[in-house]
């Protein structure tokens, strides 16, 4: 049997939509990762409608967090059964961490195979989406309990029909607890009952939510040619970026870290757990999808100092929000000799990264979408973006 392990970023402008596909080439397993903003929800509808009508049962729905541009697309596809239905979805919505939330007991412990206007709506669409997901399988894989890596003890790890396995990095049971009490003042504000059903289906109007943001101050060629350190951070303390479902996705000995736009300390923290559980100071890795579409405030030293890879993605068109910072490409390709980046954009954010002056500077290689309307993909199993 010929075999797959691939990801795709799909052209989902400011935001992440990824899908990941495994198993046997000829019929493959796929778990779809965040569904875009509603601005880029064709090119995650024209995908799914792509796929042989009894292919569309995907195994899993990972909603990384209640950002518009990760959840929107998934609002309004949980409406379209006809493009894609799952046999799971991973979500911490409010029937979660609404309820008391508290580390398990030690022998439950096991590895079982912005601002006030974005936070309002944020919360909106975390609870509409609630809506939307109720009465379909919800965590299923997690008993139907929050999904979160406990403090201590090995990082929880599930295995889908077919192999593919994947280890939670984040979010930590802290970040769902700032996560709960943001949310609660939110739907305060918003005079919003999230028992209230029917007033919640009434809202569930197909809008786009998007918010603005000031750009960094860029760096300069020769700042960006240079080989001394840029300056990372400051360090992202969004909420609802710190509530991120991050994991590494194994299959056939290869591994890949979907990051979502999970804090930095969060993900140095846990993959050094899991290093020193394997007795080794960094983690080999194929892949990095980096976290926050490339956002400086969202890479660490000691992030990149937990990793041993050589292949990272980067998921933005670099409008709204001016991503990927120049700081952290910068710090991946000044820490990983012969880097090679993979981004679904072709923008005026990351075509500098593709300048025979730059690419001579750092020694690494640039790749983007041939067709811009598909993004960009990685086969996992050679190596070859595509």
């Amino acid at each position: 049997m010929a075999e797959v392990f691939r990801i795709e970023l799909l052209p989902a402008r400011h935001g992440d939509c990824l899908l990941l596909s495994y198993g046997d080439a000829a019929r493959p397993r796929r778990v779809l990762i965040d569904g875009g903003p509603i601005g880029a929800y064709g090119a995650l509808s024209a995908r799914l409608a792509a796929l042989p009508e009894d292919q569309r049962e995907l195994e899993l729905l990972v909603i990384t967090h209640v950002d518009g541009d990760h959840i929107e697309g998934c609002l309004k596809l949980l409406n379209h059964r006809e493009l894609a239905t799952f046999r799971d979805i991973w979500f911490n919505g409010w029937p979660h961490i609404a309820q008391e939330l508290k580390e398990p007991p030690p022998a439950s412990r096991q590895a079982d195979l912005g601002d006030a206007d974005s936070h309002q709506r944020s919360a909106m669409q975390g609870t509409e989406i609630s809506v939307r997901i109720d009465g379909r399988q919800w965590n299923a894989a997690f008993h139907g309990a929050p999904v979160f890596v406990p403090a201590t003890g090995p990082l929880p790890t599930r295995e889908l029909p077919g192999g593919l396995r994947l280890t939670l990095l984040s979010p930590t049971l802290d970040k769902l607890v700032k996560l709960r009490t943001a949310w609660s003042r939110a739907l305060e504000r918003a005079e919003v009952d999230p028992g209230n059903e029917a007033a919640l289906r009434a809202r569930l109007d197909g809008r786009a939510a998007y918010r603005a943001s000031g750009a960094r101050l860029r760096p300069t060629p020769d700042q960006m040619m240079s080989s001394a350190a840029l300056a990372l951070g400051p360090m992202d303390d969004a909420v609802a970026n710190g509530s991120s479902i991050a994991v590494i996705a194994e299959y056939a000995d290869r591994r890949i870290a979907l990051l979502g736009d999970a804090h930095a300390p969060t993900l140095a923290a846990t993959l050094g757990r899991w290093a020193a559980s394997a007795g080794t100071a960094m983690l080999r890795l194929d892949a990095v999808k980096l976290a926050h579409h490339g956002s400086a405030a969202n890479l660490s030293k000691d992030l990149l100092d937990r990793i041993a890879c050589d292949t990272w993605l980067i998921s933005t068109d670099g409008s709204l929000f001016q991503h990927p910072d120049d700081e952290a490409i910068h710090a991946v390709v000044r820490q990983v000799p012969g880097a090679r980046l993979l981004f679904n954009y072709r923008s005026e954010r990351t075509a500098p990264w593709d300048e025979p002056a730059m690419r001579a500077a750092h020694g690494h290689q640039a790749f983007y979408p041939r067709d811009p309307a598909a993004g960009i993909a990685l086969d996992l199993m050679t190596g070859e973006p595509c």
